[in-house]
């Protein structure tokens, strides 16, 4: 039988590759092994029916099928229906069939999201003690999705958000509040150092950054850049509808939403400058210029 340490590894191994920006260096370094590992979990996978790819920069992930292929629940979403099966009499044929329906339409993803669920757990723990104490925590090997690094963040907890999925905090170094996701922690220490900054109701957008007065901002996605926004930022779901009469090829949906700082959904904007267009206001396209003409390309 595997162990479960490893069949742990494995699991996270197709999270990181589900989002599609890691070398086979960089995954061995995520998964503190050596590269060879790496390939044999990769061999694994593909034993058992994944599709592994690579592109042109040597990242590796998943293949799936185009957008107009046949949708799977999300974790979230079999999260949910699994909770509401459990009100169902156990010996009804409803709900048995439901129970089969919704295993055959789920992906694989949100049984390795269950297994991680006890280390999250742990790494939540930590730091609803460090904010019952007030003090400052060390968000060991955290994993960045922007500047695709793993480093120690020194930061003073501020509260959680979307169920535990995040947590707000004011990063040390920069005096910023930012948004961390749980899952992306390895591990947390509780500093003796106690927080300078009050707990408050700070709102943040759903980009995860803070700002005095929230502006609209419209956006059209292509299929890919919508699949990349709800993964990233799950919250923004609520606010992309699809584009009516939009063909496979175009850009077939639509985010309309405030945001209270252009840094977070600028980010997002010029990782995919050509899958988004901005539709309003004038004055994010004029920081979007000002941004590319600073790139030192």
């Amino acid at each position: 039988m595997i162990e479960q340490a490893k069949l742990l590894r494995v699991f996270t191994l197709i999270r990181l590759l589900k989002q599609r920006q890691h070398t086979l260096a960089q995954l061995a370094q995520l998964l503190d092994c050596h590269p060879r590992t790496i390939r044999r979990y990769l061999e694994l996978l593909e034993e058992v029916g994944y599709h592994i790819d690579e592109d042109e920069h040597g990242r590796r992930y998943l293949f799936e099928s185009e957008p107009d292929a046949p949708a799977y629940f999300s974790a979230e979403e079999t999260h949910v229906l699994r909770q509401a099966l459990t009100g169902l009499d156990e010996h009804t044929p409803l709900r048995e069939s439901l129970s089969r329906k919704l295993y055959q339409t789920s992906e694989l993803v949100p049984l390795a999201d269950e297994l991680l669920d006890m280390h999250q757990a742990r790494v939540v723990q930590r730091l609803a003690e460090a904010l019952r104490q007030r003090c400052r925590v060390r968000l060991l090997r955290y994993q960045s999705s922007h500047s695709g690094t793993v480093r120690d963040r020194e930061v003073e907890p501020l509260g959680f958000t979307d169920s535990y999925a995040q947590l707000n905090a004011v990063d040390v170094a920069t005096g910023q509040t930012r948004t961390y996701k749980t899952r992306r922690i390895e591990d947390v220490e509780l500093l003796a150092t106690p927080c300078s900054h009050a707990v408050t109701e700070e709102q943040l957008d759903v980009f995860g950054l803070s700002g005095t007065v929230p502006e609209l901002v419209e956006l059209r996605l292509t299929a890919r850049a919508y699949r990349l926004l709800v993964e990233e930022y799950p919250a923004a779901r609520s606010f992309v509808l699809p584009v009516a009469g939009a063909g496979p090829t175009d850009l077939r949906y639509a985010f309309r939403g405030e945001v209270r700082s252009y840094l977070g959904i600028g980010r997002f904007v010029l990782g995919l400058p050509t899958e988004v267009q901005v539709v309003e206001p004038a004055a994010f396209r004029a920081f979007l210029r000002e941004k590319v003409g600073q790139a030192r390309w």
